[in-house]
């Protein structure tokens, strides 16, 4: 049966039939924004020295951080904070913003698709086997700003070339080898946290980048649902799809098993990134393919199985050419 907010045919037990091209040609046109402007691939480069973070201010980063999440959180509403948020993070000195993020799922069933099939867990891996240099972050700010009590602080972002010496050099990551990188990616897994390939401009401002270093830039983080503030952007950007077109599935997406669905709602009681959730007027899970990134929040909450992390797109070989084509990022890192 086609599903009725789809342009893929998925059946009742959650089955993809085939693959969703329309929407993987849609999504995967490119936004065609990433240009080098007159100040550089990001923003002042003087401004970076004030703000940059180190292992002696963190606790006042973490104040700061604490209006950049109240910001994000009030996009709803027009208040003092969601201008300063607009003004400040999303739109910048020349109204744009070139941010990005790749959901890549850690949660998929490896069962269901035997050892042959490219998992998203396999791209990170096989971008962090390229990396010549790998820091791994001492806390999460995210969860340490929130003082999250779900998700361990230490299970933090990871990053990659002379960003990530950045972060050593000011004390708030230490270098690891691929193999416990790989053991960290392994540990989020486990936790059931959300993998995301993330490119955020602002950040320049939070680690001290300089301008013409922000193609050496990229990190890998763990997002929980509780405390991400990317999630937080996606969920309140309403009516903006400018900011959710920033968050790109990598060829996997939520799918329901109907035969499962008991209509307890548990799937929505954290309210989905991308309001791609709803319920059918029988109470059972109905799930918008063309919104899902499949980030596999609602699949954690569903205790009766009836939702599963499946492809319904067909994936790029690397994470460099998703940036490349659908962001119009072409990081040197990633070579």
């Amino acid at each position: 049966m086609r599903d009725k907010y789809s342009r893929q045919y998925i059946d009742d037990h959650g089955n993809v039939t085939g693959f969703n091209m329309e929407r993987f040609n849609r999504m995967h046109n490119g936004y065609r924004r990433y240009k080098k402007r007159r100040n550089g691939l990001g923003i002042f480069n003087f401004i970076k020295h004030c703000t940059r973070a180190t292992d002696k201010n963190w606790h006042i980063l973490l104040k700061v951080f604490h209006i950049i999440l109240a910001g994000s959180r009030s996009l709803r509403k027009d208040g003092f904070k969601s201008r300063l948020y607009k003004r400040l993070v999303m739109l910048g000195p020349d109204k744009k913003r070139n941010s990005a993020a790749l959901v890549l799922p850690l949660n998929v069933d490896v069962s269901e698709y035997g050892e042959k099939v490219v998992l998203p867990i396999d791209l990170i891996k096989a971008t962090l086997a390229k990396a010549d240099y790998i820091a791994a972050m001492h806390k999460c700010i995210c969860r340490d700003a929130e003082d999250c009590q779900n998700y361990p602080h230490d299970l933090a972002c990871l990053f990659m070339g002379r960003i990530a010496e950045h972060v050593v050099e000011n004390g708030l990551a230490k270098k690891v080898t691929f193999e416990e990188a790989c053991a960290h990616v392994d540990r989020a897994a486990e936790y059931g946290l959300v993998g995301q390939s993330v490119w955020i401009e602002v950040e320049q401002f939070i680690w001290g980048i300089n301008n013409e270093e922000m193609d050496q830039f990229l990190e890998i983080c763990f997002c929980c649902p509780c405390c991400c503030i990317t999630m937080n952007l996606a969920r309140n950007a309403t009516g903006s799809k400018d900011i959710r077109n920033r968050f790109h599935p990598s060829g996997w997406t939520a799918v329901p098993d109907r035969s499962k669905c008991i209509g307890c709602g548990a799937c929505l009681s954290v309210r989905c990134p991308q309001e791609a959730l709803s319920l059918r007027d029988d109470n059972i899970i109905e799930i918008n393919q063309d919104c899902c990134v499949g980030c596999g929040i609602c699949k954690a909450k569903c205790a009766q199985g009836a939702i599963k992390i499946r492809q319904t797109m067909p994936m790029r070989s690397s994470i460099k050419e998703y940036f490349k084509e659908d962001f119009s990022l072409d990081l040197d890192l990633l070579d």
